[in-house]
């Protein structure tokens, strides 16, 4: 392979195929990405070169367009419980503000209350939100009984 085609290789776009990633879950379309970048910025997978034939449903059938908050804190550690939650139930979230708190981006201490920090917000889809807030619910009451 002569040096053109390497530099023309290397200039076509990256895409993210993880259907469980959270920004193919909150838009419904595979991340993007310029050449050189390897890996999705938002889970972690390795990126692809193309994506796979889809016979996905149409987006209004395959996923939630509204969403509305079901809880919100200003606590690191209530942040990293309430993900923990979600997500070991399956249950799709967005969040704003989350990533204030995550310690492995050096920002905050996950002990450590900030209040300058802001507040993390849990977003669930519209048909969900009853059932969340019903979930952290008992799984406060369970923690309050220890």
């Amino acid at each position: 392979m002569d040096s053109t085609n390497v530099r023309r290789h290397n200039l076509h776009a990256m895409y993210c195929s993880n259907a469980k990633c959270p920004d193919f879950v909150a838009t419904g379309s595979h991340g993007e990405y310029v050449a050189g970048v390897t890996t999705c910025p938002a889970c972690g997978e390795y990126l692809v070169d193309t994506l796979p034939p889809t016979t996905d449903l149409p987006r209004e059938q395959s996923h939630y367009t509204d969403v509305e908050p079901v809880f919100e804190t200003a606590d690191p550690t209530e942040v990293v419980v309430v993900k923990g939650l979600l997500e070991s139930e399956g249950i799709p979230y967005v969040t704003t503000g989350a990533e204030k708190f995550d310690a492995f981006r050096g920002a905050l201490s996950p002990m450590r209350i900030n209040p300058s920090a802001g507040i993390a917000i849990f977003l669930v889809p519209t048909p969900l939100a009853d059932t969340v807030r019903q979930l952290l619910a008992d799984f406060e009451n369970d923690e309050s009984r220890k």
